[in-house]
């Protein structure tokens, strides 16, 4: 079979859904995969980990520049982790905020149908919750009770702060500075 020729010079107006947003979504998509059939999903997840840390360390310092302080409150916090993944697309909510627990839902995964591709994403949910709250209340152990992208229709983020509390399993984050 002989290949065609496209005559057609000009893709402006072409019906191509390429922007910025899917293009990165496309470069993560690749690079989290591309680990995860190199060394498996438990080492993806390990690398995937260390970038988590490095996001979680910058956004947190942009909302102690934004709070012009060096820590934030507890209901700051609460409300950073609301705002910070409404601002990356996702519908967060609060569905308990007490003294030694948050748990948040969601409603929209901020990275959309790649989640569901590359569940190991959920893990830099994971740490930008758990070095913000850390960094803030002096622990914060995050758990992902549910999440989109391993087929739930919603996710629910549970919080420790209290690193005696029960727990549904999850990770644990210390700060590094007094709280």
């Amino acid at each position: 079979m002989e290949a065609t020729t496209s005559s057609v010079t000009d893709f402006s107006d072409a019906p191509i859904p390429l922007g910025l947003e899917r293009f990165l979504g496309l470069v993560i998509r690749a690079l989290s995969t591309t680990l995860e059939d190199t060394v498996g999903e438990r080492e993806a997840s390990g690398f995937i980990n260390l970038v988590g840390i490095a996001i979680a360390e910058e956004i947190h310092a942009d909302y102690l520049r934004a709070a012009g302080a060096e820590r934030l409150g507890r209901q700051a916090v609460s409300n950073a982790l609301i705002d910070l993944k409404r601002r990356l697309g996702g519908d967060f909510y609060v569905i308990e905020d007490s003294g030694d627990r948050i748990v948040l839902g969601n409603r929209r995964c901020p990275f959309g149908d790649l989640a569901k591709t590359c569940p190991s994403l959920c893990t830099i949910t994971s740490h930008v919750f758990g070095h913000m709250v850390a960094e803030s209340q002096g622990y914060g152990r995050v758990t992902l009770a549910d999440t989109i992208a391993r087929g739930s229709p919603t996710c629910r983020i549970v919080i420790d702060l209290d690193p005696d509390a029960p727990g549904e399993g999850g990770q644990s984050y210390f700060g590094t500075g007094a709280a």
